[in-house]
């Protein structure tokens, strides 16, 4: 079995506390494998957890919330939250993307490729609720 690539961290990636090998230990999950490949492939590359739920059917609300904590705690992803002002009732305002510092882990151990993830996204039938969802714009990648 390869292991992952060991290079030394960089300033950035030791500020944001990821260790290669927490972080990829993490994703021996496979539901939380699943939901890093959902941000990936996202159109927008943060999904609410209103899409990650539908995307996701088979995860339950409380047990997805217990994996996006996990996946945060190891540096894997950030939650981000656009302005609530002229949303409407029901619209996303928390969305979750990937760290800087987790795609180019995932870059030098080449997982979880973004076009292969989007291809599959885009084969997903969507309900007029997640489309809405989709189309909310998300705030600036980094506030």
């Amino acid at each position: 079995m390869s292991r992952p690539d060991a290079t030394p961290l960089t300033p950035a990636e030791n500020a944001a506390g990821l260790d290669p090998i927490a972080a990829l230990g993490a994703l021996d999950d496979t539901t939380r494998a699943n939901i890093i490949g959902t941000i990936v492939g996202h159109p927008k590359g943060a999904p609410s957890k209103k899409e990650l739920e539908y995307y996701n059917p088979s995860i339950a609300a409380s047990t997805l919330t217990d994996h996006l904590i996990r996946l945060e705690e190891v540096g894997l992803i950030e939650a981000i939250e656009r302005d609530r002002e002229g949303l409407e009732r029901g619209q996303p305002y928390r969305f979750f993307q990937l760290t800087d510092a987790a795609r180019e882990l995932f870059d030098r151990n080449n997982l979880f490729e973004p076009d292969a993830y989007r291809e599959l996204f885009a084969e997903v039938e969507k309900t007029d609720e997640i489309k809405a969802a989709e189309d909310v714009d998300r705030p600036n990648r980094r506030n």
